[in-house]
């Protein structure tokens, strides 16, 4: 009789990859409101998530579905610290992000895929 809790093997070609996800969050600046900031990466995201050969990053904005890509800049000689302009400023621009909006962004280990959620800043009633 065969033992119900053993599982057939695997052979060599085939490998199980198991995937973590990543989330940060951003509360918006004056500055980024205005389209004058880059989106720097934390060294976590970087470190966990990133390849060394990504050279694109791909934003997906949750709520429209739309894509946002760009190329991926080191700053120096250290190669933890990433960030990416164009993609960037469009996503702020394209959503009027305003001064203390958060942007909730999440990614999956070994992906160059960031899910971005925006959270609109509540109005003060009058």
């Amino acid at each position: 009789m065969k033992n119900p809790f053993e599982f057939p093997s695997v052979s060599g070609s085939i490998r199980m990859q198991f995937r973590s996800s990543f989330k940060w969050e951003l509360v918006v600046t004056s500055s980024i409101s205005r389209g004058r900031n880059v989106l720097n990466f934390p060294r976590e995201y970087t470190r966990n998530c990133l390849m060394n050969s990504d050279r694109k990053i791909y934003l997906i904005d949750v709520a429209s579905g739309r894509v946002y890509n760009s190329k991926i800049f080191t700053s120096g000689q250290n190669k933890e610290t990433r960030f990416v302009y164009s993609c960037w400023k469009k996503f702020v621009t394209d959503n009027k992000l305003k001064f203390r909006d958060k942007v909730i962004f999440n990614a999956t280990t070994g992906d160059n895929v960031i899910e971005v959620q925006i959270l609109r800043r509540r109005r003060r009633s009058r």
